[in-house]
């Protein structure tokens, strides 16, 4: 593992990191702001991370884009939305050749942090906002994409239950907002939006290539030079407080399979002890809800834990028969209280931190990989290396683990119970 990493504050708010990998053969930039989630902001960040690249001042169309894009050996620039916890982060992403392996010495990274700058501060605008042809385009794949979540039965369960889960917190709001808020979404309410999301936000900026290149990071510190910003400060962690009773909720679906999601909470700092124990619990193919619950005994499609850090959030979703969901729940609950009473081999805990140790050694795979990485890292207040990730990982013991299950309570169950009449299909 190769890589140098230097990060520089460039302007108010703005974080540069240059990640170098003398390995890759083309350079990746992503921009990220960062701003806290909202139930009235939600969709029309949303909107705007899908306007921002797609066209500028200059390129007045995405097909117009994607033929300058092409133009300039295949190179791309695109946006997603994403949660982290309690915030809400639109990344505008961009990947081209390295220059050395243009024709004529052409400045390939050049010309596309000119599309690029031209995208941020001179969008495709006139008097009433965002261009309206392009909105509307963007407007009607954001609605699809939110219907796409509906329609996936095992992710819409999960947004459902995040609105138990976390009643009153930012967190408890879809990424992509609602239908119904979309439709209401006008040009002029989208560039606001930008705006505004350009002068608060928190902005972290990641460039990774294969040789040190200063040029991106000084082109941003003259793009963000003298801009009045008045930043708000996010919280990447916000750990959410655990219910005085378990709530339980119950909502009927027209489809086939019942849907679990069981909430735990916990107040741990012990990041990686409670992270190597959701996966000891059901987070590989040889976890205790793997191994027990599902091949076992039979008692669903599937069940997997995952583990937000940033909310102290311990997730299990599973797919069942309607029959089986009173089963379900106990067993999960007995399966981790099993581990709370030590109720786990050396192998199974070793075969865990191996598994991770695994997927840590293939960070540096990809640059957009190591970008997660080091993003992440810096949400969690934690910015190590993948090496040292793997240190602390063989630091911890037995005794660690059971700390971290026995910090974790039930905070919430919510079922998703399918429709007997239902002919419909849903993803297991």
């Amino acid at each position: 593992m190769g890589l140098k990493l230097d990060r520089e504050i460039i302007a108010d708010g703005v974080g540069f990191t240059e990640i170098t990998d003398p390995k890759l053969r083309t350079s990746v930039l992503k921009i990220k702001f960062v701003t806290e989630l909202s139930g009235e902001t939600a969709q029309l960040n949303s909107i705007v991370s899908q306007l921002i690249p797609s066209s500028n001042s200059r390129i007045k169309t995405y097909s117009e884009m994607s033929d300058r894009l092409d133009a300039l050996y295949g190179s791309s620039l695109y946006s997603d939305t994403s949660k982290n916890g309690d915030c809400q982060t639109i990344t505008v992403s961009a990947d081209c050749i390295d220059n050395r392996f243009a024709f004529d010495s052409e400045d390939i990274l050049g010309e596309l942090l000119d599309i690029i700058n031209d995208c941020i501060f001179s969008p495709n605008t006139d008097e009433n906002g965002f261009d309206k042809t392009e909105f509307e385009l963007k407007r009607r794949e954001l609605i699809e994409s939110i219907y796409s979540d509906i329609n996936n039965k095992r992710w819409y369960a999960m947004l459902r239950a995040q609105r138990h889960i976390f009643k009153g917190e930012p967190g408890e709001y879809s990424v992509y907002g609602t239908v119904e808020n979309a439709e209401k979404i006008t040009p002029r309410q989208a560039y606001d939006a930008y705006l505004w999301l350009l002068k608060t936000a928190v902005i972290e900026i990641y460039f990774v290539s294969p040789v040190t290149d200063h040029s991106a990071k000084e082109r941003f510190r003259k793009m963000f030079s003298g801009m009045e910003r008045e930043v708000q400060n996010v919280r990447f962690r916000s750990v959410s407080p655990l219910k005085a009773e378990v709530c339980r909720v119950t909502e009927k679906v027209k489809m086939k399979q019942t849907k679990v999601i069981m909430a735990f909470k916990s107040a741990t700092d012990s990041k990686y002890a409670a992270t190597v124990m959701a996966r000891l619990f059901g987070g590989t193919p040889f976890s205790k809800l793997f191994s027990n619950v599902r091949e076992k005994m039979s008692l669903c499609y599937y069940c997997a834990a995952s583990y937000v850090f940033s909310k102290g959030t311990m997730f299990v979703e599973s797919g069942v028969e309607t029959e089986n969901t009173e089963k379900l729940i106990s067993e999960v609950q007995n399966q981790l209280d099993s581990i709370k009473n030590g109720g786990f081999t050396d192998e199974e805990f070793e075969n865990t931190v191996r598994y991770l140790i695994n997927l840590v050694n293939g960070v540096e795979d990809s640059p957009g990989s190591v970008v997660t990485w080091y993003f992440s890292g810096r949400c969690s207040s934690d910015e190590v290396s993948p090496e040292e990730y793997i240190r602390r990982l063989e630091k911890l013991t037995r005794e660690d683990i059971i700390a971290a299950a026995r910090s974790f309570s039930l905070d919430t169950v919510y079922v998703m119970e399918a429709d007997a009449d239902s002919e419909e299909d849903d993803d297991e």
